[in-house]
């Protein structure tokens, strides 16, 4: 898929912010940024936002390590784990998502991390009408979303980016998608803040996270992922929401299913307002 004028025109150089990109003129393609002159690839269709600089910090998690190695298998395991370790229906995930898109009101949609694009494939072709972007670190679940995307001819365009740096400009989103993501964040507090500025006043934020305290056989593989590095400290669904309220966010509403805490709520819009009339 082409980069069209439309996406172009919502994304931002994550390292400096600058809005003008550019589609560089060499051999292979890539946006450019002359502001601080980096060049993103695009390869198959996929751009590379990742800034340049980024490099892991001593202790950082292998979260984005575990999805590269599991992503050939995830279709298959994520529905199983869901219902035999999470305790939570898979079928939410479709209610959730179908909740998600129709928020989008024909606007712009992120999903942060998109995976392999399940279950969002299941619920896009009445949304026609909808600007996709799908946003995640992981090379291969990336390619995975890719394929999946091709074969149902849904239109997504797939980014490579950290999340705590987003190429989007402030405000262009119109509802963001984060399965499975708030828990894998190693700074949550700056990666909330990151969503709250690429979504619109009133914009609309809904996710899913494991969470603690909920099933005792969850807990315990939970204990396993926290102590081998995989995820950062894992956190009551309690905490989380009072992370989520602590951000530009405001009611926000959460349940739980077995060990999965559903969660949404509202960009602050009068915050938002206050830093355009700032600016």
């Amino acid at each position: 898929m082409m980069l069209s004028k439309s996406i172009l025109e919502l994304l931002a150089c994550p390292t400096c912010n600058n809005p003008q990109l550019q589609v560089g003129s060499a051999r292979r393609p890539a946006l450019v940024c002359e502001q601080c002159d980096q060049a993103f690839p695009i390869v198959d269709g996929i751009i590379d936002m990742t800034p340049s600089e980024r490099n892991p910090a001593p202790g950082s998690y292998r979260t984005e390590t575990l999805f590269n190695l599991i992503a050939g298998i995830y279709d298959l395991v994520a529905p199983l784990m869901s219902m035999g370790v999470w305790r939570c229906d898979p079928l939410r995930y479709v209610d959730m998502s179908n909740q998600a898109l129709g928020r989008g009101n024909k606007g712009v949609v992120v999903a942060a991390p998109i995976g392999t694009g399940m279950p969002l494939d299941r619920v896009l072709a009445p949304y026609h009408d909808l600007t996709l972007i799908g946003v995640d670190q992981s090379w291969k679940m990336l390619r995975k979303a890719k394929s999946r995307f091709a074969a149902s001819g849904e239109k997504v365009q797939l980014i490579r980016a950290d999340f705590q740096q987003l190429p989007f400009r402030d405000g262009v989103v119109d509802s963001l998608i984060s399965f499975h993501g708030l828990h894998t964040f190693a700074d949550r507090t700056k990666t909330l803040r990151e969503f709250g500025r690429c979504l619109r006043a009133d914009g609309f934020m809904t996710g899913a996270a494991l969470v603690r305290g909920q099933e005792g056989v969850a807990d315990t593989l939970l204990d396993r992922y926290e102590r081998y590095g995989v995820y950062p400290l894992l956190r009551t669904a309690e905490f989380l929401t009072r992370e989520l309220r602590e951000g530009p966010f405001q009611e926000v509403r959460f349940s739980t299913y077995g060990a999965v805490m559903f969660y949404s709520a509202l960009r602050n819009g009068l915050e938002q307002a206050h830093i355009e009339d700032a600016s």
